[in-house]
């Protein structure tokens, strides 16, 4: 799965790459706060988690689409996580993971004047948790990744607000929301997750 992933990353970004009279490269940095909720399939109830801190970093392109539309995917590190409250009374379990993915985007210039001014991206991403951790009081483990333990594959959907100066860095502000459980198997409860997080970044000249 893992290659399967790289694999693609690079066929988008090569694709887009072909164009390059119209295309611009770009890198991001940014943090976000993840959180979640916990569905216990066997009674029903939802118990919301509380946030942990991520970071992410990417590179991307911009391609031109049409008009003010753009193809703009990534190649992405990102964390993500939940903390839910522990067996022990007090305590609490803090997951981690982190994922490569690959966010493909639509980008809509909303100003006048193009690269320059707000503007919007939305699109789904594909990702592969390459690492994870659950932390309790009793210390720190590793997750599991296979069909009866932790799901390694992420989809999500993302909205994004941006901001794009004419120097050439910008700085924007999203939510990233799961539409898988970081869970597998029957015995688990389902657990989704979701960050919103800010960011800046830099587009290259041509």
């Amino acid at each position: 799965m893992r290659k399967r992933i790289l694999a693609a990353a690079t066929v988008i970004l090569i694709a887009g790459s072909t164009h390059a009279q119209s295309t611009r490269w770009n890198v991001r940095a940014g943090w976000q706060m993840s959180s979640g909720k916990m569905f216990d399939k066997d009674n029903g109830n939802t118990t919301n988690g509380t946030s942990v801190q991520g970071f992410t970093a990417s590179i991307g392109m911009k391609a031109d689409f049409d008009n003010r539309l753009y193809f703009a995917p990534r190649l992405q590190y990102s964390t993500s996580g939940l903390k839910l409250p522990g067996e022990t009374n007090g305590g609490t379990e803090t997951y981690r993971l982190h994922y490569i993915e690959i966010p493909m985007l639509f980008h809509i210039e909303l100003g006048r004047v193009h690269h320059r001014g707000l503007y919007t991206e939305f699109g789904p991403a594909l990702g592969y948790a390459f690492s994870g951790s659950v932390k309790t009081s009793e210390g720190t483990d590793p997750l599991v990744f296979s069909m009866t333990q932790y799901n390694p594959v992420n989809v999500s959907v993302s909205g994004i607000l941006g901001y794009h100066f004419s120097n050439g860095f910008f700085i924007d502000a999203g939510y990233h929301y799961g539409l898988v459980s970081i869970t597998n198997g029957d015995t688990k409860p389902k657990m989704r997750t979701a960050q919103a997080g800010v960011g800046i970044g830099y587009y290259f000249r041509r």
